[in-house]
C-alpha cells in the first residue's frame, strides 16, 4: 500500500499541472507535467541539504521500511530503501 501512495504522490503534481494547462495543447500540457514530476526528487534533495532534520527523519523512515522489507524477505526493496536512507544522511551530513 506504502509504494503505491508513494507513486501517487510523486505523479498527482505533475498530473494536476497537466490538467490546468490542458487548453494550451496536450504537448505543452504533457511537457510541463514531466518537468513538475522529473524535478520533485531534486526539489526534495536540496530541501534535505537545507534543512537537516529533514534529512534525519527521511532516513530514520528509510531505515525501518528497509528493515521491514528485509523481515519480508523482500530484498531488492529492502535495497533500494537502503539506499535512500544512505543519500538522506548524505545529504543532512553535507549542512551539518
Amino acid at each position: 500500500m506504502i509504494p503505491f501512495l508513494l507513486l501517487v504522490a510523486a505523479l498527482l503534481p505533475g498530473a494536476s499541472t497537466v490538467w490546468l494547462l490542458r487548453h494550451h495543447g496536450w504537448l505543452l500540457a504533457g511537457l510541463a507535467g514531466a518537468a513538475v514530476t522529473i524535478s520533485l526528487p531534486g526539489l526534495l534533495l536540496a530541501v534535505m541539504v537545507l534543512f537537516p532534520p529533514l534529512g534525519l527523519a527521511a532516513a530514520l523512515l528509510s531505515v525501518a521500511a528497509a528493515l521491514h522489507a528485509y523481515d519480508e524477505g523482500r530484498v531488492f526493496t529492502g535495497s533500494a530503501w537502503t539506499a535512500a536512507a544512505v543519500l538522506a544522511l548524505t545529504c543532512a551530513a553535507v549542512s551539518l
